[in-house]
């Protein structure tokens, strides 16, 4: 529900400015080609058009919040709904790129899915939350740590993952090699 405000050069509008509300935060996309997505975007109905992805998104205040980066459409151009890359994620990157030349994300090796409300409750959980795992890659961290399919991972780090989608984006911020507790 907080303001947004999107600037860049959509099709080639030098020094437009858009703005819209916040519909969401953390929000996943689907996979990328590697079946991995170590990015939550943030959601907002500020326009975005080829041109002005690249572009900050500001709160009021005129604080840098995200980089626009893409938008869901059918047709090429802005339908509503536009995603950009927070803030921190982005600024992670940086540093990266500025001490080590390359971008290094930590994966844990398994594949997860969302806990339901019935797959909570035959868990005996009382509210659906975590990432179950349904898959542990052989030889990965995962498997090195006895992960095994049926288990919900709930924490990284004592920072609570709700969904699914939380995991990947955890660890990835961790650096490789690094040692997590897992909840």
């Amino acid at each position: 529900g907080q303001w947004a405000i999107a600037i860049g050069s959509p099709f080639g509008f030098e020094n437009s400015v858009t703005a819209g509300v916040v519909s969401a935060v953390n929000r996943p996309l689907p996979p990328d080609e590697s079946g991995s997505s170590y990015v939550s975007f943030i959601q907002t109905d500020a326009a975005v058009n080829p041109g002005n992805s690249g572009g900050p998104l500001f709160n009021l205040d005129g604080q840098v919040i995200g980089i626009n980066s893409q938008i869901y459409s059918r047709t090429g151009g802005y339908m509503g709904m536009s995603f950009a890359i927070p803030i921190d994620v982005a600024l992670n990157v940086k540093d990266q790129l500025l001490k080590n030349g390359k971008v290094a994300r930590s994966r844990i090796g398994v594949a997860v899915q969302d806990m339901s409300q019935p797959l909570s409750q035959s868990f005996g959980m009382a509210t659906p939350h975590g990432a179950l795992v349904s898959a542990v890659e052989p030889q990965s961290p995962g498997e090195r740590a006895g992960l095994k399919p049926g288990d919900i991972i709930t924490a990284v780090n004592g920072h609570t993952i709700d969904h699914s989608a939380d995991l990947p984006v955890a660890i990835s911020q961790l650096s490789p090699g690094t040692e997590a507790q897992l909840g």
